[in-house]
Order: C-alpha cells, then structure tokens, then sequence
C-alpha cells in the first residue's frame, strides 16, 4: 500500500472552463467529491468580465468552496500601465468584497516592458495606505530555469518579497525533482534573510504545480510545449515514468510543507481516480 501523500482537502485544484453553465457543474461535481480549494486562472477567454463573473458565481452560489483567482497582467492589460493599476485595485476591491482572501498575480507567458508583477507590486507598496492590503497577493516562481534565468528569477521575487505584500509563492511546473530541491533549499534561504526569522516568514505560503500525466496530455505537450514549462523527455516518453516522476515532486512537496495546486482538469470519475491514484489516497 502506498502512503497517502496529501489528502484531497489539502490539495488545491485549477479549473478551465468556456462557460458560466460548465463553471457550475464542476463545483458541482468538486463539492460533492470534496474538493474546496479551487484556483480559477486568468487565460484565454477566461478575463475582464467573465472572469469577474465567474468569481462571482462560484462565491454566491458554491459559499463553502475557497477561491483563488489569478491576475494576469498580459491578459488584463487595459491600454496603458495606469488603466491596469487601476483595473487590478478595482479587482482587489471587487474579489474581496466576495468572499476571496487571495489573489495570485502573474506577469503572464509574454512579460510587458511598461507593467509586470514586480512593477505591479512596487505600485502597491508606493500608493496610499488606506489602498494596501485588501487581501493577500501570490507570486510565481519557476525553479527549473536555466542558471542565468534562474539568476534573474531570484532577483525578481525579491523585489517582489520586499515589496512587503507577498503572502504566497506558487512554483511552476517541472520534472527534474533534484534540480527542484536544491533551489528551494535557495528559495528557502531567501525568505529567511529578507524576513530575518521574524513571524513573517511562516505567513509566506508555499505551494506548487502538478499535471496529472496521461498519453494525451504528453502528446499534446511534446507537439506544443509551453513556454516556461521544462520537462524532460523521459516524462513526455512514458506515462509510466511521468508518474514516477510526479510522485517525486509531490514527495519533495510534502517534504517542505508545499501544498499541491493540480493544473490538470478534474471533471470526472476517471478524472478525479487518477488524482487519488496519484496521491496515495486508496478508494
């Protein structure tokens, strides 16, 4: 028997849908099963209003599940750095005032020159006091990066932890598990020395992306691959060793207390035995 690596209550799950009617029936479906921690991304179709819509939805109609929306600069991008500013306050006032206690912030695949997620966050930190604060902000992280990009991407999510309004870090996806732990030993060390041992540093949240693997979705993966996505060739040959693989990092997760957001959609039975399959959880 396996161990059981995290239970479903303590797992978050990412949803994509095109419509309002095919958002209800997966909380629908992740009420029934259990499932309370959904995160709905900012992509594609899924922004501005319909997103907004969505959020509002799921907190009206589904109370007892915990939202995390995603705010994708790319994606809501209004005209200019000002008109966006503005549009992510106004998203931070509206997401509270529903029910949400967070909001994960992203530069998006395609990082703009005039307005990114540290820029973003600086403004935060420079306006009025009475602007700060309506509700905690993640970031992204990518610890599979090569060293000079990992360089980088160090240097930025300092910027963005000193901007003292991070309240999580969400790792991306990748299968090179050793590679993961050496630099969030990095990652660790980082938090500690800007926060100094103080409380601060056990209100920083970790979490970290997982993809259930199956034969369509290493096929899709290796004829399209997604930018900022590193994963090695003997996961995208095998289902077998992808889900070797996946369960090192789900391992190396529950080692440094990494709570797993699954980016592969669960809308079904079949979907949702693969995820306890994969999570040790016996049914």
């Amino acid at each position: 028997m396996k161990d059981i690596l995290f239970k479903l209550n303590n797992i978050r799950v990412e949803i994509s849908f095109k419509s309002l009617n095919d958002l209800r029936s997966m909380l629908s479906f992740y009420q029934k099963n259990n499932l309370y921690k959904i995160n709905i991304p900012c992509k594609n179709t899924l922004k501005k209003d319909f997103l907004l819509e969505s959020i509002k939805i799921s907190r009206e109609e589904f109370p007892s599940i915990d939202i995390i929306p995603h705010f994708s600069i790319l994606h809501e991008f209004r005209k200019n750095r000002i008109n966006t500013q503005n549009s992510f306050i106004k998203f931070l006032e509206v997401t509270k005032s529903l029910g949400c206690n967070e909001v994960l912030l992203v530069s998006g695949s395609q990082r703009r020159t005039t307005l990114d997620s540290v820029s973003m966050l600086n403004f935060l930190k420079d306006i009025s006091s009475s602007y700060k604060r309506y509700i905690d902000i993640g970031v992204a992280f990518n610890p599979y990066l090569p060293a000079l990009l990992f360089n980088e991407e160090i240097k930025r999510l300092e910027k963005k932890l000193q901007s003292g309004n991070v309240s999580s870090i969400w790792i991306q996806f990748g299968t090179d598990y050793k590679l993961l732990e050496s630099r969030i030993k990095i990652l660790e060390n980082l938090i500690d020395s800007i926060f100094n041992n103080t409380s601060k540093l056990s209100n920083i949240n970790l979490f970290g992306s997982i993809f259930i693997p199956s034969t369509q979705f290493l096929a899709r993966f290796k004829f399209r691959p997604w930018k900022g996505v590193y994963c090695s060739s003997e996961f995208l040959e095998s289902v077998d060793v992808a889900y070797y693989l996946v369960e090192k990092l789900l391992k190396i997760y529950k080692k440094y207390n990494i709570c797993p957001i699954i980016e592969t959609n669960i809308y079904s039975d079949n979907n949702l035995e693969s995820l306890k399959n994969i999570m040790g959880i016996c049914t």
